[in-house]
Order: structure tokens, then sequence, then C-alpha cells
């Protein structure tokens, strides 16, 4: 994968270890994989969220960076209603929804990618 500027500066804030990017849940990939694409496709400006991000931690975020992705995912909610994508009503169904269908968990493993067969009826 040929990588640009920006997105090796996204990549370098992630919390890692030799072998990648670690996250202890699911979540917080997603959450952090939805605000990349947001800033590398134009939506927003990555300096405006790490701003949004960095006033979380500082207001509210615990001692030890325990909640870093719950400051991450507010700091998302912020910054998606201050770019008028999304209002505090469309953001609140959307959680209350997400609430009551949870996504399919998911766990990576290395390996070739299998697909399963094609259901029937």
């Amino acid at each position: 994968m040929n990588e640009t500027a920006p997105e090796r500066a996204l990549l370098a804030t992630l919390p890692g270890d030799d072998a990648g990017p670690v996250f202890a849940e699911p979540w917080q990939a997603r959450i952090f994989a939805l605000v990349a694409r947001l800033a590398m496709d134009g939506h927003c400006a990555w300096d405006d969220f790490q701003a949004l991000l960095s006033d979380e931690i500082r207001a509210r975020g615990a001692p030890d960076g325990s909640d870093y992705y719950r400051r991450w995912l507010a700091a998302a909610e912020r910054l998606v209603a201050a770019g008028g994508m999304a209002g505090p009503e469309a953001l609140g169904a959307r959680k209350a929804h997400l609430a009551r269908h949870p996504p399919h968990p998911t766990a990576a493993r290395q390996g070739p990618i299998a697909v399963s067969p094609a259901r029937k009826g």
C-alpha cells in the first residue's frame, strides 16, 4: 500500500506495538477509521479533529488515559455536528439504534481470506 503523507500522519496517532495498531475493542478501530476517512476524503481538517480531541482529553479525560477512545468518540461527534454532517437529533437517533442493534463482533485473523459458500433459499 502506498501511503500518502496525510495517511502516514493519521497512522502515527494510533497506539500500537511492533506488530501494528492496537485497539482494545472493535468499536475503537471503527471510530478511528471513520474519522480518518472523513479527513482523507476532505470532509474535515485533521487539525480540527486533533484540536477537538485535545479539548476533550483536557476537559474530561481520565488521568490514566483509559478513556482515550471515549474521548475520540466525543470529539468525532462534535466534529460531525460542527461540520453540519449530522445534528444532535440525528446523532442521538443513530446512537440509540446502535445500542439496540450493535454491529456484529469482528476479529482479525492472520492468514488467507476465506469466502463462505452462497446460501440457498
